[in-house]
């Protein structure tokens, strides 16, 4: 039955485990009320404030069960919490590279795709340049042996492929490929320019006609006395233009496997270097003496298992197989065109060899050299 109780009563009553502040804060409250105010015990008994502080101050053994509404809202949050997780985790893993720490040992990963890779990138059977396409590019070189071409060429290189970079194109109608196309060579101190004879348009086999091709600048002879399989050049005015005086050039379509990594096998062409070529195409800097030819095969076979060793430490395997795609795709272009330096099939032979070396270390299938 309902009943007036004082302050003093129903704090006695309703909070006998509650500690002294609390006490004092719960009776300042209750002499506020007015002097008549009447309540149900029953009521207050169960109200939720009262449940709420008691099971606070209740020993832990005896504290109330949860309703099964509680886990349910407990459930939610936490499969909430779980899947925003997860998405956080799936986009900082999309994040390349993603680099381990130093002293990290590979470990292969639980979800696998199967990937067959050959163990060796074959070359195709040897074949030279003709004179008739050496001529097409430089009268001069008419009825002389194309690899005395390409040793008179390496002479100018480094300068030709200077000039390239100080090439700039006018505008001209993106709907379709012109045959000739506007250029100028900007005029640059210390550096007496070798004109571009062509511009050369890399496109891709599957790409609707050409006109996703992409314009490089070009010198005929260099490519020419490499490049055993590519068509021959359409004439060109052989007449020298001043620096930064604006000339034509004819365009020269070229279809190749893979048109991204025509930059680095045209750097080659031109400077014959392949130390510079293997680190470029390399995610880590390249050991000395790497491509050292007084090495002997066990000095080779052992500083390329520590640097895949030092690849396979530091990045992930998706990562990794992006450079081999990249090496893939120059081997590709290389047979395509039909060039057969031996500097630059070392280069793809020994990159192949540490990506897949790399690759085995990161998944465990393999161990590295003591």
């Amino acid at each position: 039955p309902n009943k007036a109780i004082s302050p003093n009563d129903w704090i006695d009553t309703i909070s006998n485990n509650l500690d002294y502040k609390s006490k004092e804060l719960m009776r300042d409250f209750l002499h506020q009320l007015p002097q008549n105010f009447t309540a149900d015990a029953t009521m207050v008994s169960k109200s939720k404030c009262t449940q709420r502080t008691t099971a606070e101050n209740l020993p832990r053994s005896i504290h109330p069960k949860p309703s099964s509404c509680h886990f349910r809202r407990r459930f939610r949050t936490n499969r909430r919490n779980a899947n925003t997780c997860l998405v956080e985790q799936a986009l900082r893993s999309r994040k390349q590279p993603l680099r381990a720490s130093d002293n990290a040992t590979p470990v292969a990963s639980s979800s696998t795709t199967p990937c067959k890779l050959p163990k060796t990138l074959n070359r195709p059977t040897y074949c030279e340049v003709t004179n008739k396409a050496l001529a097409a590019a430089e009268p001069h070189f008419n009825e002389i042996p194309a690899a005395y071409a390409r040793d008179a060429l390496a002479h100018f290189g480094v300068t030709a492929l200077r000039s390239l970079s100080h090439v700039s194109t006018s505008p001209f109608p993106s709907d379709k490929l012109p045959s000739e196309v506007e250029v100028t060579v900007a005029p640059t101190e210390g550096l007496v320019p070798i004109n571009p004879t062509h511009m050369l348009a890399i496109f891709a086999p599957n790409s609707s006609q050409k006109r996703k091709a992409v314009l490089y600048p070009g010198h005929a002879p260099f490519l020419a006395a490499h490049c055993s399989r590519l068509s021959p050049f359409s004439p060109y005015n052989t007449d020298a233009s001043p620096a930064g005086t604006p000339f034509k050039v004819p365009v020269q379509p070229i279809c190749l496997p893979n048109p991204a990594t025509y930059p680095c096998l045209s750097t080659y062409i031109y400077t014959r270097k392949a130390e510079p070529l293997l680190s470029s195409i390399m995610p880590l800097p390249l050991p000395s003496n790497l491509l050292d030819a007084k090495a002997s095969v066990d000095k080779r076979r052992q500083l390329v298992s520590s640097y895949a060793y030092q690849i396979a430490s530091t990045y992930t395997i998706q990562f990794i197989l992006q450079h081999v795609a990249f090496v893939h795709g120059l081997w590709q272009n290389t047979c395509a065109l039909g060039i057969f330096d031996d500097g630059l099939w070392e280069v793809i032979d020994v990159a192949w060899q540490i990506l897949l070396t790399a690759i085995a270390l990161g998944t465990g299938n393999a161990q590295p050299a003591p």
